[in-house]
């Protein structure tokens, strides 16, 4: 009786076992096709949200038009992200059209709502959309969010900031960009696209002056991506008054370099003897592109420095000067003392007489 007792729960449990299995394999199942549902369910409504606003938003490129669809909660959040992206596509007048696209359909309105949505996705698609609509009444609003914990939130507030008044947002902007490493030196460059380059160049370069070191060194060496003059003037300033940190300097002079405005060209040459030897490197480099024929001497003279990619990069310098050729680079060769000297410059001496053989195949 026992034995058959023992069999029996065992074979109780097994069963109660495999239909847990199979319950529960089935509620998976059946978890995965209801998602299945809802997302095939929601593309479907995306999909007839875009096949309707789409041309519409076309049409605004010339007129608004006079009756507009009805807008649901769900379509209206589809019609933001097409709104966006056309309204980052054109550039004029037409973007005068979409704005008013915007106040008839309550835009601004719902998107201000979504400014406290629970999702962060919600909530940047709101920064967004109120920055293009250069909407003043949630500025207090996005200058608080510029201290964000999150790096995103603080990022989209400064940029909607400077889509709504570049000029009052920069004063704001600046310090913060000082102070936060987690903000890319190439998302800070990019945020400052609707204030235009020479706004950013100038904004950034002061930025850098009051930031760290390591923050500053990297913000002056996206700059260069700016192709603004403006940045310079804080930054030279900034070399008069004070006596930067090796990264600081390092990063200026390699700015001077890429913008080669020839009122540089005293520091640049006050630094190819710094005590340390990425200045010097830096200092060369940009004494390759502003430098004139007396410099030709100052960087002949680096080529016997005590660091390798300090004579690399006089070498380079040496042979990016306008009137260098390859006779002359040979001329220079022939007069130096040390292997370590002329071994830096073969290279670039190959190089330039193979852009004289064959300068359509080197273009």
């Amino acid at each position: 009786m026992l034995g058959l007792d023992q069999s029996d729960l065992t074979l109780r449990i097994g069963t109660i076992a495999a239909i847990s299995i199979y319950s529960s394999v089935l509620l998976l199942l059946l978890g995965i096709l209801l998602l299945r549902y809802i997302r095939n369910n929601k593309d479907r409504r995306r999909r007839a949200v875009t096949e309707i606003w789409r041309p519409i938003l076309a049409e605004c490129v010339v007129e608004v038009p006079e009756t507009l669809p009805p807008l649901t909660t769900r379509d209206h959040l589809v019609l933001l992200y097409l709104w966006n992206h056309c309204y980052e596509s054109i550039r004029g007048d037409a973007r005068e059209n979409l704005k008013e696209l915007a106040r008839r359909t309550g835009t601004d309105r719902f998107a201000k709502e979504l400014l406290h949505a629970r999702l962060l996705r919600r909530r940047l698609l709101a920064i967004v959309t109120l920055g293009h609509l250069q909407e003043r009444s949630i500025w207090n609003e996005l200058a608080a969010a510029l201290q964000a914990d999150n790096a995103f939130v603080s990022l989209v507030a400064a940029k909607a900031l400077l889509h709504i008044d570049a000029k009052a947002a920069v004063p704001l902007i600046i310090p913060v960009i000082s102070q936060r490493k987690d903000w890319s030196p190439l998302k800070v460059v990019a945020i400052f696209e609707p204030a235009g380059a020479d706004i950013a160049a100038e904004a950034i370069a002061k930025a850098a002056c009051l930031a760290s070191p390591e923050i500053g060194s990297r913000l002056i060496r996206h700059l260069a991506a700016t192709q603004s003059q403006h940045a310079l003037p804080p930054l030279r300033d900034m070399l008069q008054k004070g006596t930067p940190s090796d990264d600081l300097l390092a990063a200026c002079l390699f700015l001077f370099g890429e913008c080669s405005d020839p009122r540089d060209i005293v520091t640049i040459r006050t630094h190819l003897s710094h005590p340390t030897w990425y200045v010097r490197l830096q200092a060369a480099s940009a004494l390759g592109k502003v430098g004139i024929e007396e410099d030709e001497a100052r960087l002949i003279a680096l080529l016997d420095d005590e660091h390798w990619w300090v004579r690399y990069r006089a070498a380079e310098a040496l042979s990016n000067l306008p009137w260098m050729t390859t006779e002359r680079l040979t001329r220079v060769h022939n007069t130096l003392t040390t292997v370590e000297s002329q071994e830096h410059l073969v290279p670039f001496m190959a190089q330039s007489n193979a852009k004289a053989q064959h300068p359509a195949r080197i273009a």
